[in-house]
């Protein structure tokens, strides 16, 4: 499928598997320059051996605003961001304490915020693509991880609520 993205610099979160590193394989099969961060370097690596293409890595925590900062810097020149990274807890707002709720706002909401306003500016001058996911762990029941699912697609799509660049909100 020729989706005339050849030669576009996405930067992939959460890359080095499951939906974000299928992102990845599809933009490098669409003849990207392709730059994926998640916090482990060797899965990180062995997704950068099996993508093969135009791909950089990078072992970046996204709740750490330096190496965020460093990551927007390293990227400087991408098209479309894909903010995919987070892990998302099961629970209910009962079984969940704050520090399993600080940690997943911190990554899913906060890490797409502030990565997002970095590079917010020089998307929009080179009339970029935003796209936040959002996904349900399929392991568990939507009952039991409803609360947080709820919470942080409210704050994702807030998110995606930028003036006037295109943005995309997937599912």
């Amino acid at each position: 499928m020729d989706l005339r993205l050849k030669g576009k610099s996405v930067l992939v979160t959460g890359g080095s598997k499951g939906i974000g590193l299928a992102c990845a394989k599809a933009f490098v099969a669409e003849g990207c320059r392709v730059h994926i961060a998640a916090r482990d370097k060797d899965r990180l690596a062995q997704a950068a051996r099996t993508l093969g293409g135009d791909v950089k890595t990078h072992s970046v925590d996204l709740r750490d605003g330096a190496a965020l900062k460093n990551l927007a810097q390293d990227c400087g020149d991408v098209d479309i961001l894909v903010n995919n990274a987070g892990d998302i807890p099961g629970g209910t707002i009962e079984t969940l304490d704050e520090a399993k709720w600080r940690h997943a706002w911190e990554l899913k909401v906060f890490g797409f915020i502030n990565l997002t306003r970095e590079l917010y500016p020089r998307l929009k001058s080179r009339k970029g693509v935003i796209v936040n996911g959002r996904t349900r762990d399929s392991r568990t029941s939507p009952r039991r991880s409803g609360a947080a699912m709820r919470s942080m697609a409210c704050a994702s799509s807030a998110c995606t609520r930028l003036p006037p660049a295109r943005t995309a909100s997937s599912r």
